[in-house]
């Protein structure tokens, strides 16, 4: 992996992060949704945060889910 690719992952994922830590300031599911899309997360994936979010899963376990799933390893699709 490249220095460019590399920081363009932890961009990704940091990007990801401040948008969830942001749902839990002011909760808004359809901008939390669309949000996440704008980002760079799938359809599918942003289906899988909403329903760990309506499992009142914490950021970090999200991120985590998201990272175990591989998530933020292919920058490159």
């Amino acid at each position: 992996m490249s220095t460019t690719e590399l920081r363009l992952e932890k961009s990704f994922e940091k990007r990801v992060l401040r948008t969830l830590q942001a749902n839990f300031r002011r909760n808004n599911p359809v901008l939390l949704r669309e949000s996440l899309w704008a980002n760079g997360l799938s359809h599918e994936q942003v289906d899988v945060v909403m329903s760990l979010l309506e499992r009142d899963q914490t950021v970090s376990e999200i991120m985590e889910a998201l990272r175990e799933q591989g998530v933020f390893n292919n920058t490159a699709s």
